[in-house]
């Protein structure tokens, strides 16, 4: 801005010079041109008066004096005299148009210019009484000559005008230009500079506040977008179209290591990491499964944009690694329950309909008949129980079991269904001992009080049912912090089968649950129960000599 200025104001000020002595040189001129043609009007006024008076022969006195040009042409254009040069030389000057207006008129003028001398001449011509025409002369330079005299002064005076105009552009241009650099773009308003700014200030006033609250705006933005990337339960790369890695987040460091710059294959050289990754430079989404540190992971890569740069790529890609861990462990769980429960199902009622087909058939002898519908009883027994265990244990996974937050006694639950159990105890020669407050007052929790009955009985149920003949039950309960302890003298589980009792469906001994009528789903039960009133159940057993199981609340 700074050299613009200086040069407009330069500029303009040497335009202006030269335009100046253009105009002064004219006007000097035509002041020149004017006293000249008075001067020679006069003078061929004054010789006609004295050749009128005097005779041609006054014109041989003033031949010798230095002057005008003058010249005596007769009628018929003859030249008679002239005092620079030899008439004799001299061709007809009849037709010259100063000469011919005066013959006419009695006095006629002409300019004829040189342009190859410069020069012009300005020629008067007046007729004398004997009708002779008196013809005076002079020449002097033209415009442009006078111009081309007077250049060296006027070069010099430019000259010395430019080097004062250099240096005084340059002062104006820096006073113009100090309170400009001196501008106060963060508070535009506070400036005083020229009016002619204010426009441009409150423009950009409105401009700072535009670019504060959008910066506002992208900041919040941008620290949401880093709160959530770094928050994820998934882990998120994402890498440009070189597949150099812009951002790594927290999840995605923990995955697959610390590296956070860089190419991604810094990250990770799995085969199946550089295929999604790859593809999805390419443009295509794509997705694979990646085992890494023991954990199972989806892996899902898609192009971050549509657009595509030069060479047919995506302008970048984002990686998502998904934790699917639990995810397949729950389905193969699930696969698992629904064939057991294809199995359980199938056996009761194959039963069933063998029993069923053989009276149908009237195959059955009619002293058999009753054995068979109590057997048919029997299963359809065992099949209601199964169907209600599944269906307790699908609300329990689903938590439509919600706990009313009441407060139980479970002094009072272990009393009662020791009660319950006490025909079953007796039948399978197994004496059950109850141990609780030693002042019999009530032990209380919060929870679901048919969930807990629920809880009690299987366990005490279950110490029964894999019993020894004349074995023992004992159950404990304690408080501060309140425990159920349940101990028996049974069979025992190997240690090697102590991780999935809790698994549904799963029996150490299947022979003996078949003969007990177990279903399977009991302790699986037990063990949801426990999850939702927030306890903790532990179990502890020695082939051969029993098992004690330990909830505490």
């Amino acid at each position: 801005m700074r050299t613009k200025i200086f040069k407009n104001f330069f500029s303009l000020s040497a335009i202006a010079i030269i335009i100046t002595t253009v105009m002064i040189s004219f006007i000097m001129y035509k002041g020149f041109y004017r006293d000249m043609k008075v001067e020679v009007e006069q003078e061929a006024q004054y010789i006609s008066a004295a050749v009128n008076l005097g005779g041609e022969g006054y014109l041989q006195g003033i031949k010798g004096v230095q002057g005008d040009r003058i010249t005596l042409i007769g009628s018929d254009g003859t030249v008679l005299f002239d005092n620079r040069q030899n008439p004799a030389e001299m061709g007809n000057h009849l037709k010259r148009p100063e000469v011919a207006e005066a013959i006419q008129t009695g006095s006629g003028e002409e300019v004829r210019m040189s342009d190859t001398l410069g020069q012009q001449t300005f020629y008067h011509a007046v007729k004398l009484q004997n009708g002779n025409v008196i013809r005076v002369a002079n020449t002097t330079s033209n415009v442009y000559a006078v111009a081309a005299v007077n250049l060296a002064y006027v070069f010099f005076m430019c000259l010395i005008l430019l080097t004062a105009i250099l240096f005084l552009a340059k002062r104006q241009t820096e006073a113009i230009v100090a309170p400009i650099n001196n501008l106060d773009l963060e508070d535009p308003l506070s400036n005083e500079v020229y009016d002619e700014f204010s426009p441009l200030l409150r423009k950009l006033e409105q401009q700072n506040r535009l670019i504060e609250e959008t910066y506002a705006i992208l900041k919040k933005e941008r620290g949401e977008f880093q709160s959530i990337t770094q928050n994820m339960k998934e882990g998120l790369i994402v890498l440009n179209s070189e597949g150099e890695m812009l951002i790594v987040n927290k999840r995605a460091a923990e995955i697959f290591g610390k590296v956070r710059e860089g190419h991604y294959l810094t990250l990770n050289r799995s085969a199946e990491f550089r295929e999604v990754a790859e593809k999805a430079l390419h443009g295509i989404a794509a997705e694979s499964s990646l085992k890494q540190d023991g954990r199972l992971y989806h892996l899902l890569a898609v192009p971050s944009s549509s657009q595509k740069n030069v060479d047919g790529n995506a302008e970048g890609a984002v990686v998502l690694a998904l934790d699917i861990t639990e995810k397949e462990e729950t389905d193969g769980i699930r696969r698992e329950f629904s064939a057991n429960v294809s199995h359980e199902l199938k056996t009761p009622l194959t039963s069933i309909l063998g029993y069923a087909e053989i009276i149908k058939e009237g195959i059955a002898k009619p002293e058999d008949v009753k054995g068979f519908a109590a057997k048919i009883y029997s299963e359809a027994k065992r099949l209601i129980a199964l169907v209600e265990d599944i269906m307790k244990l699908s609300r329990l996974d689903e938590g439509a079991c919600e706990l009313p937050g009441e407060v139980v006694d479970l002094q009072e639950i272990c009393q009662e269904v020791i009660e319950r159990l006490k025909d079953k105890a007796e039948a399978a020669h197994v004496t059950v001992e109850f141990a609780g407050s030693s002042d019999g007052s009530p032990i209380h929790v919060t929870g679901a009080y048919a969930m807990l009955d629920e809880l009690v009985f299987n366990l005490c149920e279950n110490a029964i049912k894999y019993n020894k003949t004349n074995g023992k039950v004992k159950v404990d309960l304690t408080d501060n912090p309140v425990k159920l302890i349940i101990s028996d003298t049974g069979i025992g589980i190997d240690k090697e089968y102590q991780e999935r009792i809790f698994e549904r469906f799963y029996r150490v001994d299947k022979s003996h649950s078949k003969v007990t009528g177990g279903t399977g789903l009991g302790l699986s039960i037990v063990k949801h129960i426990v999850k939702q009133h927030h306890a903790a159940i532990q179990l502890e057993s020695e082939l051969g000599k029993g098992t004690t199981i330990e909830v505490r609340f």
